[in-house]
């Protein structure tokens, strides 16, 4: 049999113990979750912080850029058809001339007789073969002989075309508006056929001509817009007309021209030009210089924030530049491109983010 003492011990032992139990439970239950809020906080604070935005495609234009020339779409010497020495010059050097006016003009000489002399003749032909036609009808004329007559008629009836032609080609005229750039010929010079009279230079539209390389020209087409700055300070913008389906053998390019308007004359043949095509469309995204980064296998690309906050890096190809940044393609829609920061994470780490717009203070703990 126990004795009460000992019972008494085991009791208090017991109650102690249950005592301290529900203790520590209470705390826990108390205090436990609060616990693991702050350690979660103290593991958010913990992330790295990198700026990014959302970056949205945009419409993008290559552009091509080209160094040549102005030139006259429309410049022609313009010659003799007939020789003859020249009796006047009624067109000054630098004229706006119309289609059809006099530049140079031919002495007559005998050509008025000779037109006279053919008109004769065609009429004394014409009566030749009435009076056989008739005779012929009465069957007094073969059919051999009239068409001996018909033919002398046909060649006098020729004659009087040419006498006719070469006295109205003393004058020399201008093949289409334009204007007489240069006089060659003057009065009392003599000029045979196919020796020049002038120069006249179609005034609008002009052309920029340039040659681009053969890892350009597939990016050009007719039609294409493009901007010429020229040596004489005149900025001008036009669209491409001839885009050469052939490479200089010497150079290995190919040449382009762009037709640009020049209705009050201010542009002059010959003036280097540079201009700029605005070639294929499509979609492309436009970064800040600072934004591209590379792999681990040196690939230039950017890194981009998911919703979970887990970064990734997108590959990238160099479209083109501008003053705003670079333009790439090989982004979908619209990621958070990490712009500060990028090149202190890797891909799959989870990162907090900063918009652009904080100020210094609020994101000092970014890199650098």
């Amino acid at each position: 049999m126990k004795s009460p003492l000992r019972a008494t011990s085991s009791v208090t032992a017991a109650l102690s113990i249950l005592v301290v139990v529900v203790a520590y439970f209470l705390v826990r239950g108390v205090f436990g979750g609060g616990g693991e809020s702050e350690a979660a906080g103290a593991e958010a604070e913990d992330l790295f912080t990198v700026v990014a935005a959302p970056v949205a495609p945009q419409e993008w234009r290559d552009v091509v850029v080209l160094r040549g020339r102005t030139e006259a779409a429309r410049k022609v010497t313009v010659k003799a058809e007939t020789a003859g020495a020249v009796a006047a010059t009624p067109t000054e050097a630098g004229a706006l001339v119309s289609q059809g006016e006099v530049l140079c003009k031919l002495n007559v000489d005998a050509r008025r007789a000779r037109l006279a002399e053919a008109r004769a003749a065609r009429k004394r032909a014409r009566l030749d073969f009435d009076a056989a036609a008739k005779l012929a009808e009465e069957g007094f004329r073969s059919e051999t002989s009239l068409a001996a007559f018909r033919a002398a008629l046909d060649l006098s009836i020729a004659a009087v075309e040419q006498a006719e032609l070469d006295l109205q080609r003393v004058n020399i005229t201008a093949p289409f508006d334009g204007v007489f750039d240069d006089r060659i010929a003057e009065v009392g010079d003599y000029l045979r056929v196919g020796e020049p009279c002038g120069v006249v230079i179609q005034r609008s539209p002009f052309l920029i001509v340039g040659a681009v390389s053969e890892r350009d020209v597939a990016k050009l087409t007719v039609g294409d817009r493009g901007v010429a700055r020229l040596a004489t300070g005149e900025t001008i913008e036009g669209k491409v007309r001839y885009v050469a389906t052939a490479a200089d053998p010497a150079t290995r390019t190919f040449d382009v021209e762009l037709e640009v308007p020049n209705e009050d004359g201010r542009l002059r043949d010959g003036v280097t030009a540079e201009f700029e095509v605005y070639a294929t469309a499509g979609d492309a995204h436009l970064l800040p210089r600072s934004a591209l980064t590379l792999n681990d296998e040196g690939e230039i690309g950017v890194r981009t924030v998911g919703s979970a906050g887990l970064v990734d890096f997108a590959p990238v190809r160099l479209l083109g530049e501008s003053r705003e940044g670079v333009w790439v393609a090989g982004i979908d829609g619209a990621p958070q491109v990490i712009l500060r920061g990028q090149d202190f994470v890797r891909a799959g780490q989870k990162v907090k983010v900063a918009p652009p717009q904080l100020g210094a203070e609020e994101t000092k703990d970014v890199a650098g």
